[in-house]
């Protein structure tokens, strides 16, 4: 029961990342205000991109190995990164990019945490 909890709270994690990165390259005003057509933008998403792609394919092998030490660790580490992209969002000024952040990087951190001491 925790390892699939640990699953898909750490897919749905990467997933959002990753996302949110893939969005930056395509549509950078989506996530920079007036970044449309700017190539600062377009780099700044494709480092992000660079970050959260192989991290979600990491996890996806973790995943499909049933790891749980792997997915832990992978887990408090997607953890961390949201806790750190929440306080990038603090500079944006748009309250969805710290409290989404900072809701799923807590949410992924306890969970890593419960496999960690309950874990099999």
């Amino acid at each position: 029961m925790i390892m699939a909890l640990l699953i898909v709270v750490s897919l749905i994690n990467v997933l959002v990342a990753t996302g949110f990165s893939l969005a930056g390259v395509f549509f950078p005003g989506f996530i920079v205000r007036d970044g449309e057509g700017s190539h600062t933008a377009k780099v700044f998403a494709l480092y992000g991109v660079a970050r959260s792609v192989p991290l979600l394919l990491i996890v996806l092998w973790a995943a499909f190995r049933a790891d749980l030490a792997a997915l832990i660790w992978l887990g408090l580490l997607a953890g961390i990164i949201q806790l750190a992209d929440a306080a990038v969002g603090t500079q944006t000024g748009d309250k969805l990019k710290v409290w989404g952040p900072l809701g799923l990087g807590v949410v992924q951190l306890v969970v890593a945490l419960l496999a960690f001491w309950f874990g099999a």
